[in-house]
């Protein structure tokens, strides 16, 4: 697992805000980064961007909700578009992986560690990309 990418930055996409999360320099812990507040998808790849190249990104993941039975709906496909956006972008790759019920269990994880519901809202998204982070990370470990 040595030549896997150690910066991951992974994106929880939404439509008023996206939600961030990194690997440290490492690679070995991953942290919740401020979330991007814009709709404008212009934007939000620009500071995605910029976010890459300041902590020097090996490999950007971005969130898809996929359906119960594994199918994609309208909202899967808008994201599959951005992270598409992303790939013309960036210079580095982008994957996308099944971000079902990630905003759920990040809210149940800041519930857990006492936040009141206004905090559980200003921190879930990024939390939410915290969780698409860690799946990517436990998915590439059982591939290998």
């Amino acid at each position: 697992m040595s030549d896997a990418p150690r910066r991951i930055l992974a994106v929880d996409p939404g439509e008023a805000r996206t939600g961030l999360a990194a690997t440290d320099w490492s690679g070995t812990i991953a942290v919740p980064l401020d979330r991007i507040d814009a709709r404008e998808p212009g934007a939000v790849v620009a500071a995605i961007a910029a976010m890459a190249a300041e902590r020097e990104t090996e490999l950007v993941v971005v969130g898809v909700p996929l359906s119960h039975d594994g199918t994609e709906g309208p909202r899967a496909q808008r994201c599959r578009e951005f992270a598409e956006r992303l790939r013309a972008a960036l210079q580095v790759p982008v994957v996308v992986v099944d971000e079902s019920h990630s905003t759920d269990e990040a809210h149940e994880r800041l519930k857990q560690g006492g936040l009141k519901a206004s905090q559980r809202k200003r921190l879930a998204d990024s939390i939410a990309a915290l969780v698409i982070l860690e799946r990517y990370r436990a998915a590439a470990r059982r591939a290998n």
